[in-house]
């Protein structure tokens, strides 16, 4: 019962040291409380705050994210979404691929686009490349989506 409470001390706390002893325990509650009280802070300003908030949920359990990074991929702010792509492609759960490959295909902004695509890639599976091209379809005078493409086959073609 204690990570509400934990969760909520971190928005008024400022010693780097404090935050980093409440992030560890709620690595240890684990519970998917915990990570539905630290996603909110993914638009946090600090920037220490956010990192240290995706940090701490990838340390998680799956099932306990899992949830929550579905629902925070539909966040109106473009910003969350390309904090919470990043960290569903670090989140080792079976459903990541799905996560992203989604937002590939159906978010309207190109920087989440992009995040997913480069963790899409990280994730290293040759079998995404047409989810890939498909963005490409969606964004197609965008040069960076254009470039970012090109390079992912470049990468998958080189490790086959």
């Amino acid at each position: 019962g204690a990570a509400p409470d934990l969760c909520g001390r971190l928005a008024r706390e400022t010693d780097a040291s404090v935050r980093e002893a409440i992030l560890t325990a709620l690595v240890r509650i684990g519970s998917a409380e915990a990570v539905a009280g630290l996603l909110p802070y993914l638009a946090s300003e600090d920037a220490a705050l956010r990192n240290g908030v995706v940090e701490t949920v990838q340390q998680m359990p799956p099932d306990a994210v899992a949830p929550q990074v579905e629902a925070f991929l539909d966040n109106p702010d473009s910003d969350v979404r390309i904090f919470t792509v990043q960290l569903a492609a670090r989140v080792a759960h079976p459903r990541r691929i799905d996560w992203l490959s989604r937002v590939v295909e159906r978010d309207s902004h190109v920087n989440v686009c992009l995040a997913a695509l480069e963790g899409l890639v990280e994730i290293g599976r040759p079998d995404v490349l047409p989810i890939l091209e498909r963005l490409r379809a969606r964004f197609p005078d965008d040069p960076v989506v254009a470039f970012s493409v090109d390079a992912a086959r470049r990468r998958f073609q080189a490790g086959a």
